[in-house]
Formats: C-alpha cells, structure tokens, sequence
C-alpha cells in the first residue's frame, strides 16, 4: 500500500481516497472510504483506453452483471460505478488478504493442503458466476484474494475491454488479446468462441502455479507462450497425485472435454478448514495494521465485519442506516448473500453530507460531527458486538399481518362506495369516472400512476436506428446505440417473415438479424470508423488518403481510382488477395470481431491500358504519340502496331527508354504507381 501523490485526487465519485493499492496497465486501485464508513477497492482506469467507442457501453454493461453475481461469499461485490466519469471508475469491496501472486512471492509454492482450499474457493466461486451465464475470462493469481476465511475471486465484469498481450493485467487495443497469456485457455489464444470452460483451463493453470510455483506455459516471447497453451504439456505430474486427479480435467485442449465448475466442487468434496501458510497469514496481519494505522492518522478505528468486508469509523462517517432514536448496526448480506444481494449494500441517508464539512483529522475518536452533521454518542458509533442480538420473532410476525392487511385493503377498497347492484366488472375498470371518487381505483381515492412497459428495441427498430452488437458470428446480442462508429445502422426492415435471406438483395448489409416476437428481420450494416468503402463490392471503385487509418469512400469508377478486384470477408491478411497483372492496392479493414474483417484487392485505374502493360505485350496504339494524345489497348500481335520493351515504376524517365517511344503517368496522391513504359512500332 502506497501513499497517495500530491498529484492524485482525494475524492472520486462519493468516494474518500486513502491511499494507493496498486497499479496495473489498466489503471490504478485505490483504497477508499464511502461516507458510511465500508471501504472499497476503487479501480480507475486509464483515459487512453477510452479510444474505444464501445468501451463504455461494455463497461456499464458489465457492471450491472456484476451486480449481481458478485454478491456472494467467494466474490466482492460492486457498489458503484460511474462509466461516465472522466477516468471511468469501479468500486468493489474491500477485503483484508494478499491475492495469491502476493503470497506465492513471499510463501512460494503452497502447500497440498493450502491448494486444495484454493482449489475448491475458485471452483465454487466460478459455479457461481457461471449459473448466472457470465464468464470471468481472466482468471489468474493476481485476481484472486486469499482471505482469512477463504478466497475471494475478483476483477470480472470488464473482462470483455479490448486488451494487448503484454503482462499481468494488459489492457489495450482493439481487436487484441483479452486475459493474462500464460493464464488463458487454448480458445482464448486462438480467438475463438469463449465459454464457461475457458474458465476451467485457467482455473487449472492457477492452481498448478500456486502447487509449484511455476506457470506450465510461461516463456520469455508471447508467441511462445501462446503455442504452449495451445499445444503445449501442462506439467501435471510434478502435481501431487490428489491434486492431479482434479486438475487433470480441467486442463484438456477442447472445452467440452473438460470437467464443469459444479462437477469440480462435487469432486473435491468439502473445504478444507485448514489456515493459510504462515507467511499469508502474516501478510494478512502487515495489511490488517496498515490499514488500521492509516484510520488512526486519520481519527478513525477500523472493523473487520462478519462477512469480511471492513469499515473504518469515526468523526465525519455516516454510520449505515442510523435510527431515530438509537443508532442501528451496520447491515450487511443475508445468508445466502447472492439471494438478496441489493440488501448487503449500506446506503447512506440522502439528506447526509458524505464528508465532515470541517477537517476531521484533528478530531478525536468518538467525538460529533460539526453542526448540521449527525451526532454520534459519546462512546463512538453503535457497532454489531456491542451486545447480544434482539429477539425479534414477534415483531417479524406483527409485519406479517400488516403486509396481509395491506393486501387485504388494496383489493378491497376499490370496489367500496358503488351501488349495490353494479357489475364488479364494470366497477373494477370504469370505476374512475364516478364523479364522487368511490369508484377511484388505489388508496384514499387517489389514481394509480400508469405502470411502463419495457418496449423491445428490436421489434421497435426503424431504418436508421443504431445497435452495438456483443454477439459474434452465429449469435447477436443487440444494444441500441446512438449510431456510432462500430455499430449497426438498421437499413432495411422486412416485416411478416424470420427468414435471414429476405435480406440477400439490400445494400450494404452486413449480417441480419430476426425477431420471433414481431416477425420481421432487420438488415444491418456495419458503420466502420475507416468509411463507407466498407461495403464496395467487386467492381466499384473507392478512394481515400494514401494510408491504412483514414476514411476511405465509394467513388465513380474513373483515373486514379481504385477498381475493387476482391472483396475478401473475415480476413485481415493483405497476402490473400490473388496474384494479378492488374492487383496493385489494398485496404485492410480491421474491427473488434475477426468475421466483420474485410480486404478489397484493388487495381488503381490508369488513363489506358499501358499502366498495366509489363515487357512484350502487344498493344494497339491509336493517336499521334508526339502531339501526346496516343492512346494505348491491349490487342493480338497480329492485329497490334506496338509492343512494349520495357517498363519502370518512375514518372518520366525517359533515358530508360533510350531511342523507343515512352508513355509516362503519374497519380500525386499514390506517387508509388507511377510508371513510364518503353515501347517500338511493329
């Protein structure tokens, strides 16, 4: 744990920064306060990975997965997030614990034991998340917490932001890696369709490094690591035999030969009640006083929780949920905290300012709040071991019967007040124009505000709307979007039909995309940052600045424009276009999604045939070459009055050619295809 330099800041969102946890190439973590006191880990990213246009929008999306799944006892849950932000930010609890890098630094490798309570913490934990159908997709030791009742798994529900292969936490480019290299899954490397079993294989792979504390398929290059993973043997005999019997399943090369999350939790049986090795329980300690020194500098204590999480208390907390009269204990999850997760969250009473409006830091343990603040007793905040819990079976058992009389008033008092003999029916749904309220539907006569139906963006989608689409190639997962580039633009829908087809004869569609529930099909098309010669077919001709980054677009077939030889989809490699006479250009697409690649093989369009014309071809020349108005075709020998006896990609130069005839031309936006071609009479 690091200070804080003058140059961070000392409040994020409705967070007290305290100090700084660590730093990784996605950001830093910090250690911070929320105005009731729990600290988090808020993990704040990096600006420049904002160059994403979608990064938000998975970002938000992932931490409302987060949400809930996370919530139970082998994860921290998120407690806020703010996407938004300039520096977008994630808060977590905050456990004590060093994560399994940390302890297999200072311990090494961990005992049989030890490992099989990692082991059975990470399976449990990915059962978990894995009913809820979300994958973690960077496990590693540096993601996971060894605590003093167990392991915590965190760092999931971002996993999905575009990631360069370079370290323990890479997190770059588009269209790169996603996950640490040496802790991925063979599908990971290989950029295939990622499920729950992508989670097994790095589950494997953890527990074989903390058993002997080297990665089976670490290497000093990233190509290396790669094949290993893919091909290479994970070392499981120098595992225990125990440990190899469990781990053996997880580590097969094709996903679904490898063993679930909740068969692995059944065969490693119960959890073993055994402690960390020292020297982690020693780490656990050196954080635990760190932590409760940096409370004390600044006038707080701090408590460890019963589920683990800690929170500091003092002048300037809000203590969770006070009372009117007696401050109430700190709250926190339910058994089992995943069934109710919104209950384990302590908000802080609206009207409540999140800090002291004076410096607290002075101020004694214990001691008020400034006026206007709330007031904490003499002895300090009211705390959950303070005394024996209250039996609260009677008061449970009055909520019951007032929640049925409520029920009971509900249904009933609508239909009082009408006449005798009315219709039920008719009072139940025209009881709203009985001028003296009787028939007033809801409590004392008021109307019940009108409840909103979510409507289905894609049934609703019109032509020009906008999609981000999480799916890949045989599944969409749609989004709406405000038409940005690296979304769809919805540009046909055909309605009374699902079939995918009835989108073959619309312009520039990308992929389609149907509705059961409205019976239509939307025709997409792919916006991509690089322009709209995206979607040239062969024959067209495009243009755009000589680069591979700028936006290129569709042009009238003319000199110096590109003619498109071949639309290649699903391919990044310039190197698959043919082999041509006349191929001479190309124009990579690049996205986020390997199917949506595209390469055009292009031809630059020259003023004749002699921009393509290489030695000995015959040619028909027609105009006066001195007054420069010849004109060049290709044309049988027999019928030819040229032929061509040499050629150099230079503009003008003329002493190649000698005493034969030239035709020179030159483009000044691709000076490369430039050309002079020598030639003689037949």
């Amino acid at each position: 744990m690091k200070p804080l330099r003058d140059d961070q800041p000392r409040e994020i969102g409705p967070y007290r920064v305290l100090a700084e946890l660590g730093e990784g190439g996605m950001g830093r973590v910090l250690l911070a306060a929320a105005g009731d006191g729990q600290l988090v880990a808020l993990k704040v990213m990096r600006p420049d990975l904002l160059h994403d246009p979608q990064f938000r929008f998975r970002f938000r999306r992932e931490v409302i997965t987060s949400r809930e799944v996370a919530a139970s006892r082998w994860t921290a849950a998120v407690l806020g997030s703010d996407e938004h932000a300039p520096e977008p930010w994630l808060a977590s609890e905050f456990f004590h614990g060093p994560t399994l890098a940390e302890a297999l630094n200072a311990n090494g490798p961990l005992d049989e034991a030890s490992t099989r309570r990692l082991m059975h913490g990470l399976a449990a934990a990915l059962a978990e998340i894995h009913s809820y159908g979300v994958v973690h997709r960077d496990l590693k030791p540096s993601n996971v917490i060894l605590a003093d009742d167990g392991v915590r798994l965190i760092d999931f529900g971002i996993a999905r932001v575009t990631e360069e292969a370079g370290g323990e936490a890479s997190i770059t480019q588009t269209g790169a890696l996603i996950g640490a290299p040496a802790y991925m899954s063979p599908e990971q490397v290989a950029r295939q369709s990622i499920g729950p079993a992508s989670d097994l294989f790095s589950l494997g792979t953890t527990v074989i490094t903390a058993s002997t504390g080297v990665n089976p398929f670490d290497a000093p290059a990233l190509y290396e690591i790669m094949n290993r993973v893919v091909h290479g043997d994970p070392g499981l005999e120098r595992l225990p035999e125990a440990l190899r019997f469990l781990v053996e399943p997880c580590m097969r090369k094709q996903p679904a030969e490898r063993i679930s999350a909740a068969e692995l939790v059944l065969r490693i049986g119960e959890p073993l009640a055994a402690p960390w090795p020292p020297a982690v329980a020693a780490a656990e300690q050196r954080q635990r006083a760190e932590v409760a020194e940096l409370a004390r500098r600044h006038g707080w204590d701090t408590l460890v929780r019963p589920d683990r999480t800690v929170v500091m208390f003092g002048p300037g907390i809000v203590p969770a949920r006070p009372g009117p009269s007696e401050p109430a204990p700190i709250s926190y999850a339910p058994e089992p905290p995943y069934m109710s997760a919104p209950q384990g969250y302590a908000p802080v009473p609206p009207a409540a300012p999140a800090y002291a409006p004076a410096n607290p830091v002075h101020a004694p343990a214990g001691a008020p709040t400034q006026p206007g603040g709330p007031v904490l007793p003499p002895a300090g905040p009211y705390l959950p071991q303070q005394g024996p819990k209250q039996d609260r079976t009677v008061l449970y058992a009055v909520l019951g019967v007032l929640a049925v009389v409520v029920i009971a008033l509900i249904v009933v008092l609508p239909n009082l007040g009408g006449d005798a003999g009315e219709d039920p029916d008719r009072a139940l749904s025209d009881g709203a124009s009985d001028g003296d309220g009787g028939g007033d539907s809801g409590l004392g006569g008021e109307e019940t505000d009108p409840v909103e139906t979510e409507t289905d963006p894609v049934v609703a989608a019109v032509v020009g709307d906008c999609f981000w689409d999480y799916g890949d190639a045989t599944s969409a997962d749609l989004e709406p979007s405000s038409c940005e580039d690296g979304s769809f633009e919805v540009v046909e829908v055909v309605d009374g039909t699902t079939d995918l087809s009835s989108c073959d004869s619309v312009d520039d569609v990308t992929t389609s995309v149907s509705s059961s529930a409205g019976n239509l099909v939307l025709c997409l098309s792919y916006l991509h940052p690089n322009g709209e010669a995206y979607h040239a077919e062969v024959g067209e001709c495009v243009f755009g600045p000589n680069d591979s980054v700028s936006e290129w677009y569709p042009i009238d077939c003319q000199e110096g424009a590109f003619e498109v030889l071949e639309r290649l989809e699903g391919v990044s490699d310039p190197g698959s276009c043919s082999a041509s006479v006349y191929y001479n250009q190309n124009y990579t697409f690049t996205t986020a999604q390997s199917y949506l690649d595209v390469v055009l093989c292009l031809s630059m369009i020259y003023p004749d045939d002699m921009g393509y014309a290489t030695q000995d071809d015959c040619m028909s020349m027609s105009g006066d070459p001195d007054a420069g108005t010849a004109l060049f075709t290709f044309a049988d020998c027999d019928s030819a009055n040229t032929y061509v006896t040499g050629r150099i990609d230079e503009y003008e130069n003329l002493d190649w050619c000698g005493n034969d005839g030239w035709s020179t031309w030159m483009s000044n936006d691709f000076p490369e295809h430039a050309y002079t071609v020598c030639w003689r009479y037949l």
